[in-house]
């Protein structure tokens, strides 16, 4: 009778674990307006599941490059979202820099291609309009998670989603409470052509992001995600194309929140002198065989033209400005300014003035030593590092442009919290004078400063989780904010300038400083900036 009553109840215990299986199994298919996406588990986290191929718009190739993204067709094609796909358009500088040499994990996988390859990036393609999908195991389309929408940086010339230390499944893990999604969007001359056959069209890569977004709106709800509760994310040239879209679809955000690490509307990089018959773009063309006068004919035979050879052209004789003539005129293709998806400094204050822009709660960061990995320095005596005074300088340029950012905010009642990353751990900075360089918050908030070689302390995991819960909790619920004693910043308060969250400095997991001590040197005479606090 009792070994009876055993068998039973390992029967039991067996089924449950079968059913439990079998459902979690069956969560790995979704079905969408525009097909069906088959994921898998993640490797180190199994309660993780992710979909990384997920097209957005059709593929701008052929007679769609250089043209706006296209909104898919309904479809029941099915796909594997096992893999990633490529990232968009993009060079391997051939240019010594601290990311490639010193640095883990920052740059998108190429499978085997040198970080210094001085050609076109081997894993990129122009049918590359894919966003990738992390969910917990379990989520259903009941499940109503708050979903965070995150755009890559890169300059406007590089970025995508394989990036190994932009892979959120680690946050996604210890949460168990949202969805994650990363982009792929049009870079370099591939989104900002400003090329004379185009009649001013140019800038895609905002629209891009802007039609990524309304397919996670149309369909998150199929992973688990609630299409009410979107909260756009980007980090560097992420972070301001975050903050210009509150701009250009304030009447229809669709998003709900909006977080800015390390690069802002006001303050912005853009350029709109690219235009006429020596413009950059027919310089390309008739280097490359595209030699016409008539700029449509010009337009259709750049068209034609394979990927890999605009990029080598373009990237090649970047590197030789850089490299060998230093004299040679640069050339650069980033975001033009249009009046239309982006704009000039006073044309976003104005529109700040006149509350043309989306009135959203949104968070604002900045590290405390943005400009260390990004200044050039003698790779030859990597110890000396770059120049202290430019570090400085250009790091300013950055915190006073999120200073002047909150300052309009404030101006107007939008809901703002701040944050400064400090923390110095030498698995993520590995040369002394990086210290908590552009970027190195992402490590943190991603949790993926465990991939990175070297010690980790207890210090470094405390203050890692601590951001990510603060961030959960902005993400979870905007309105209420970010939670357990971070308050909304007032950078109108006279004597303090507001409170904002410090993180990892001092051996501290956290710290509340009035913002003065961080963008005094931005409004007060005299007040020196640290950027090792």
């Amino acid at each position: 009778m009792l070994k009876s009553a055993v068998i039973t109840l390992l029967f039991i215990s067996y089924a449950q674990a079968w059913s439990d299986w079998t459902q979690t199994a069956d969560n790995l298919t979704v079905h969408t307006r525009t097909g069906v996406f088959k994921g898998g588990f993640n490797d180190t986290y199994p309660d993780v599941r992710h979909f990384k191929f997920v097209p957005y718009a059709k593929p701008p190739v052929g007679d769609r490059r250089w043209t706006p993204p296209e909104r898919l067709e309904d479809s029941c094609e099915v796909y594997d979202s096992t893999v990633f796909g490529p990232v968009c358009p993009q060079y391997v500088s051939a240019v010594p820099t601290v990311w490639a040499l010193n640095i883990t994990g920052n740059l998108v996988v190429n499978y085997g291609e040198s970080l210094l390859a001085g050609l076109v990036a081997q894993n990129s393609a122009e049918d590359c309009l894919t966003i990738s999908i992390w969910t917990p195991a379990t989520a259903t389309a009941h499940s109503k998670l708050p979903v965070i929408h995150f755009l890559t940086g890169g300059g406007d010339v590089t970025g995508g989603i394989n990036i190994p230390t932009q892979l959120p499944a680690n946050w996604v893990h210890r949460t168990q409470g949202h969805i994650v999604i990363t982009t792929n969007y049009r870079v370099n001359i591939f989104s900002y052509p400003n090329a004379r056959g185009l009649n001013g069209s140019t800038n895609f890569a905002p629209q891009d992001q802007r039609m990524a977004v309304e397919w996670v709106h149309e369909n998150i709800a199929g992973f688990g995600g609630d299409p009410s509760k979107i909260t756009l994310w980007g980090q560097s040239a992420g972070s301001s194309s975050t903050d210009q879209y509150l701009f250009t679809w304030y009447k229809d955000p669709i998003i709900r929140a909006s977080i800015s690490s390390s690069g802002f509307a006001i303050g912005g990089r853009a350029v709109n002198d690219y235009l006429g018959t020596n413009g950059n773009f027919t310089f390309v063309a008739k280097h490359l065989g595209c030699d016409f006068e008539d700029a449509q004919l010009e337009l259709q035979c750049m068209r034609r033209v394979p990927m890999a050879r605009i990029e080598n052209f373009v990237g090649q004789y970047q590197d030789n400005s850089t490299l060998v003539n230093t004299s040679q005129p640069t050339m650069a293709f980033t975001r033009n300014i249009d009046n239309k998806y982006v704009f000039t400094n006073a044309q976003y204050e104005a529109k700040y003035l006149a509350r043309e822009i989306a009135p959203l709660p949104k968070m604002l960061g900045t590290t405390a030593r943005e400009a260390s990995a990004l200044i050039p320095y003698p790779i030859h005596n990597a110890s000396a590092g770059p120049s202290e005074s430019l570090i400085v300088a250009q790091t300013l340029t950055t915190v006073c442009n999120a200073y002047n950012t909150s300052m309009l905010r404030n101006n107007i009642d939008l809901p703002t919290y701040r944050y400064q990353w400090a923390g110095n751990f030498t698995n993520i900075a590995p040369v002394d004078w990086l210290g908590a360089y552009h970027y190195s918050d992402l490590y943190m908030f991603f949790g993926t400063y465990l991939i990175a070689p070297g010690v980790i302390t207890d210090l470094e995991i405390a203050t890692s989780e601590s951001m990510q819960d603060y961030l959960f909790n902005f993400v979870n619920d905007p309105t209420v904010g970010p939670g357990d004693g971070w308050p909304a910043y007032d950078v109108l308060n006279n004597t303090t300038g507001g409170t904002l969250a410090r993180f990892g400095a001092d051996g501290q997991v956290v710290q509340f400083v009035n913002g003065n001590d961080v963008e005094g040197a931005c409004h007060i005479p005299g007040d020196v900036y640290d950027t090792t606090p």
